[in-house]
């Protein structure tokens, strides 16, 4: 199986291991997603490792790819002029016969039968480089052409793919919103591979997702992915996603009725668990006693589980236990820990969880109730420090503020650092 690499380390991984060569791509997209310059990126690495490259573009004046080009330093410009890299224009006669300088272009891209005529003459362009080419084409556009039968634009698709495909990576791609559910399903059935970007709001924040969700490698992750358009393009965010496999490969149940995760015992219970608890212990004891109490709950328990982890994986300063302990507590279900500040001079430490399965329940209470989990920072930080410190709940979303925020006063201490 000759297997293509897209130049990302975490879509390959995606992927389940990067692309077939010749099996071609289907790559959705919809407004707000920044989509497009994905498969431009993925083109860029390719024609670095070697391969010609082509871009067939319908939806963008072709000034724009380079631009893009220029703006995340991608070197698509330089491969043109280069030889490695041309680009056609089906962009600029789709609203008329306006002036262009471009060197390949398409006449009448509203026309199926002279786009069909146009792709099959493309092929003499990539005969000297055939099973090493790596192209794009963008054809949302195509919907658009006037007085032609839906079913020639999907048999044009088909035809385009199998024409080109002997060539090498192949990526196409359609904004989803310009086609219909039946004709999407038909397109993702005809493809090898699917990788879908969108656009989800939660509580006013617009966050950008990828999902392959289709691969012919057995070995891919079908998973909502988080990405943010950076100054080097699209990066994909997958830390959690690979230690939480990582956490899987570790999850045994060594015994009947006794489950390990990293070494240490655990038991699996709902959330709500959480909830009763504090719930129960504020409203039979007052307020600050029942606070108290899930406070040291949480630090005792923090302190002896933040103890076995340590001895595992030798874990020698303050640093790498915070970073390790926030994956390890967000992947237990206990909320998205972020360090927000660590500063080592000051001694301070700012935290926020978002998705609090303790506080989120309990909205509208009008007070903190996050203790249990203040209590366990302490244990974590006093675990590896061997120091005193304090740590307060300054926000919490039980009390009415967005996400809970916690911090961190390390005290002077009482033993060596280990």
């Amino acid at each position: 199986m000759n297997l293509v690499g897209s130049g990302m380390y975490d879509l390959d991984l995606l992927l389940g291991g990067g692309f077939i060569r010749d099996a071609p791509v289907l790559l959705l997209t919809e407004t707000g997603t920044m989509g497009e310059l994905l498969p431009l990126q993925i083109i860029n690495n390719r024609i670095h490792d070697g391969d010609l490259g082509f871009i067939f573009d319908l939806d963008f004046p072709p000034v724009r790819i380079r631009e893009w080009s220029k703006y995340f330093q991608w070197n698509l410009e330089g491969f043109e002029s280069e030889g490695k890299l041309f680009i056609v224009d089906g962009f600029t006669k789709l609203y008329g016969s306006l002036p262009t300088e471009e060197k390949y272009v398409v006449e009448n891209p509203r026309d199926i039968v002279h786009l069909d005529s146009y792709i099959y003459n493309m092929t003499s362009l990539l005969q000297d480089s055939k099973n090493m080419c790596s192209g794009v084409l963008f054809l949302s556009n195509i919907f658009l052409a006037k007085g032609q039968q839906l079913d020639k634009i999907i048999n044009l698709i088909y035809k385009t793919r199998i024409t080109l495909s002997q060539y090498g990576l192949l990526i196409f791609v359609f904004n989803k919103r310009m086609m219909e559910e039946k004709t999407l399903n038909k397109l993702e059935h005809a493809f090898d591979y699917v990788i879908d970007l969108r656009v989800v709001e939660q509580d006013n924040i617009f966050q950008k997702y990828l999902r392959v969700a289709k691969s012919p490698l057995i070995n891919y992750l079908n998973d909502m992915v988080p990405y943010e358009v950076a100054s080097n393009g699209i990066n994909l965010r997958t830390e959690i996603m690979r230690e939480f496999e990582s956490v899987k490969q570790n999850l045994k149940m060594r015994q009947i009725g006794a489950v390990d995760l990293l070494g240490i015992q655990i038991t699996i219970v709902p959330s709500e668990a959480f909830e009763l608890m504090s719930k129960i212990l504020v409203d039979k004891k007052s307020y600050e006693t029942g606070i108290n109490l899930l406070h040291q709950l949480g630090r005792d328990l923090a302190y002896s589980i933040s103890k076995n982890i340590q001895n595992k994986f030798k874990i020698a300063n303050l640093e790498e236990a915070i970073l390790l302990n926030a994956r390890i507590y967000t992947l237990m279900g206990l909320g998205e820990l972020i360090v927000q500040d660590y500063n080592k001079e000051k001694g301070t430490l700012l935290l926020r969880i978002n998705n609090s399965p303790i506080c989120n329940p309990l909205k509208g209470v009008g007070k903190k109730m996050g203790a249990l989990i203040e209590g366990a920072i302490e244990g974590v930080v006093e675990a590896y420090t061997l120091s005193k410190c304090e740590c307060q709940e300054t926000k919490c979303v039980a009390q009415g503020d967005e996400y809970c925020e916690y911090q961190v006063n390390l005290k002077q201490k009482t033993n060596s650092q280990i």
